[in-house]
């Protein structure tokens, strides 16, 4: 069994200023391939640590990949780092200076003398291609020998094998278009025969309305098997099971999973609301679409938050009808139509004005669904009576013609100590999951 360790070079790493991608797609690629990441290391633009990092990846993971580091500037060092760790000259590779140039000519540029850089690679290393940009990588398979001249401590011994080098450093640019490219074209295909050793394949079920622990507690019987695996996660409100399994081919892995996978669909009822890349506005746009249904919203704390979700897809004019966003109570009763004496009388955020407003956007719609919202999102407004995290969601569902619309009401109180952007984002998903469940079973509500 392969180990792989991951690399990311960069000081904006380390500040903060830039998202680390490349290892979350390095790491579900190599688990694709069946090769095991025991380790993910970030250091900055620092020579003495990055060849630090280098000799310490070397000495205990088979494959060494680096991400970052490869442009043409000053502090662009891995090649260089590399190339000292195992006293290696740098040499310039004829064909990728001719590439390089010929890129820079295609784009009208003059190409600047520090370009010259990402042409050089260490003696003894291979030509990683970058098909999309300026900063080819290196494919460098290291032998017992020379990681033992360079002084490498190898606290881990590498199964021998015939196909397989001792050691290998594979190193990519952080631009992640450029490092997709050259994972798929190049990087990807010479692991995977050089390091065959089946694959993994895995499903993710998300749910909502029900806590990490409370579902890990459901299904922990499942958490105990080997392989398959199944494992909890917690995102942003909502909660997952990742299946996992090991086998020679995917289709193989698949079938092995797929009586746990059936397990958990049929035990989690209405709180599994999708799988992989679905997200809640996705299925419920998917349900709209099935159902024939059209929606309109009318949002106050949310700003438009909820019609921000559901705008994103694609196609979206064929179920979002219209919104309204309605802060003050002037809005309320000028654009949808609720009455100054609900106003007075219940206040701003209360069950009331939330179906008021739910009504008012369905009848000048006259779309089938429409959802309102009206809270305090803080972090002043709250009272005693009414504090931080107090919303009202409103679904309001048209019957037929000449019929009062059916109301739904849910009350949240979210609480004081999350911040103004989770009570939004969480009151979007609370509402969200309301026409999800009426769509699918409106007695759930």
């Amino acid at each position: 069994m392969a180990i792989a360790e991951i690399l990311c070079v960069g000081t904006e790493l380390l500040l903060g200023d830039v998202l680390d991608t490349n290892s979350q797609f390095l790491a579900r690629e190599l688990a694709v391939l069946g090769i095991d990441c025991y380790y993910r290391v970030v250091v900055g633009d620092n020579p003495e640590r990055i060849k630090s990092a280098l000799r310490q990846a070397l000495g205990r993971s088979d494959i060494v990949i680096t991400s970052g580091g490869l442009g043409p500037t000053a502090d662009d060092l891995t090649t260089e780092c590399i190339a000292d760790v195992f006293a290696s000259p740098m040499v310039v590779d004829p064909e990728t200076l001719a590439f390089i140039e010929e890129l820079f000519r295609s784009r009208n540029l003059v190409m600047p003398p520090s370009n010259r850089k990402q042409a050089m690679r260490p003696q003894g290393a291979d030509i990683l291609p970058n098909p999309v940009g300026s900063a080819p990588g290196i494919i460098w398979p290291i032998g017992k020998e020379a990681l033992q001249k360079a002084a490498i401590a190898s606290e881990y011994v590498a199964q021998d094998s015939v196909n397989a080098p001792y050691r290998v450093i594979l190193t990519f640019p952080g631009v992640p278009g450029e490092l997709k490219a050259m994972w798929s074209e190049t990087a990807g295909p010479y692991l995977a025969k050089h390091y065959p050793s089946g694959t993994i394949w895995s499903k993710e079920l998300k749910h909502i309305g029900i806590g990490e622990s409370a579902l890990a507690e459901k299904f922990s019987h499942l958490l105990e098997l080997s392989n398959p695996t199944v494992a909890p996660y917690a995102g942003r409100w909502e909660c997952r099971l990742r299946v996992s399994a090991k086998a020679a081919t995917r289709e193989e892995a698949r079938l092995a999973a797929q009586p746990v996978i059936d397990e958990i669909r049929s035990g989690s009822g209405v709180t599994l609301y999708g799988e992989d890349d679905d997200t809640l506005e996705s299925v419920v746009a998917n349900l709209l679409v099935s159902n024939g249904k059209t929606i309109s919203l009318a949002e106050s704390c949310t700003g438009g938050l909820i019609t921000e979700r559901l705008t994103d897809l694609p196609g979206s004019s064929r179920f979002m009808h219209s919104a309204v966003v309605a802060y003050s109570n002037e809005a309320k009763e000028k654009f949808l139509g609720v009455d100054q004496s609900v106003i007075n009388k219940y206040g701003a955020v209360s069950e009331e004005v939330a179906v008021a407003m739910g009504k008012g956007i369905l009848a000048a719609s006259e779309s089938d669904l429409a959802l309102a919202v009206t809270g305090i999102a803080g972090p002043g407004g709250g009272t005693e009576d009414k504090p931080v995290g107090l919303v009202y969601v409103a679904l309001v569902a048209s019957v037929s013609p000449g019929k009062e619309p059916l109301s739904f009401v849910r009350k949240l109180l979210l609480g004081s100590r999350i911040n103004r952007s989770e009570v939004r984002y969480r009151t979007a998903n609370e509402a969200l999951n309301m026409v999800r469940l009426f769509l699918l079973e409106p007695s759930s509500l």
